[in-house]
């Protein structure tokens, strides 16, 4: 039987990694050259590779990156949560299932450090957060609000619902979540990042800020009677909620800075 080496172990979860040690706390530690070799495993992706993060089916868009990394051209980098000195693949699977086969060394990567919580999480939100696995087969999207749950479910039925439509078939809901989390979950994470936004949350998830946007969006559908879209909803609520960035020696917490505005605007979302 032959013996896997190191580059050959099977691909790590982010999700069950995160259970077990109870990650919550993070820092957006910027762009950084990372080493290829150090990337073990991904965010919500993990069924789609083989060990040694091989891609289980290549694509025409592996192969076109492939072809653009054989000529040398600069890619966009992808974005990794570390945990310790690992790195997990939020967005950028392919270009890393090609980097390691080619023997790139490094990658450039905008990262963001994830390290365990010393809050207890309630009953309530586990169960949340397995009922929602359970149902989607999405994994590693760590909110600390039960209620998040909740939201992200609602709207990926209505996803499904659209996707039915547009294919003239029934689409499982399993099918629909990974679509969902491929084509609006991971683009808005990424959008959050690029913002800057957990500046604002130091104490949340990348998920809950999401849920926020959200909240955000259908609020303002609402008064404005159509839906704003996702982009529209991030600026206006970078605008209006977040507000402008404090100088070094004024800064003060989220919670400070919008005071009542949060709960005028957003009633529903309690101060922890």
């Amino acid at each position: 039987m032959p013996i896997i080496g190191k580059d050959e172990q099977k691909v790590k979860s982010f999700g069950d990694v995160s259970k077990r040690l109870n990650l919550s706390n993070r820092v957006y530690r910027g762009m950084q050259a990372i080493p290829v070799d150090k990337i073990v495993g991904s965010v919500g992706r993990v069924g789609d590779l083989l060990p040694g993060f091989r891609l289980k089916n290549p694509d025409t868009r592996y192969y076109r990156i492939r072809r653009a990394m054989e000529r040398g051209e600069v890619l966009p980098p992808i974005i990794v949560y570390q945990v310790g000195d690992e790195y997990y693949v939020l967005d950028g699977n392919h270009r890393v299932a090609v980097a390691k086969e080619l023997g790139v060394k490094y990658i450039d990567a905008e990262v963001i450090e994830f390290f365990p919580s010393e809050r207890r999480e309630s009953r309530a939100l586990r169960k949340k957060r397995a009922e929602f696995e359970n149902l989607t087969g999405l994994k590693g999207i760590d909110a600390s609000e039960p209620r998040h749950y909740d939201s992200f479910l609602s709207y990926i039925q209505d996803y499904a619902k659209r996707m039915e439509v547009f294919l003239g078939r029934e689409v499982p809901l399993k099918e629909a979540s990974l679509n969902w989390f491929l084509s609006v979950y991971t683009p808005a994470v990424q959008a959050i990042v690029e913002r800057g936004l957990e500046e604002a949350f130091p104490n949340k998830s990348l998920a809950d800020i999401f849920a926020y946007v959200l909240d955000y969006k259908w609020y303002k559908s609402q008064k404005e009677g159509y839906d704003i879209g996702f982009e529209q909803a991030l600026e206006g609520f970078i605008q209006e909620i977040v507000g402008k960035q404090e100088s070094e020696e004024d800064k003060r917490t989220f919670m400070q800075k919008v005071g009542g505005l949060l709960e005028e605007v957003l009633p529903w979302l309690r101060k922890e």
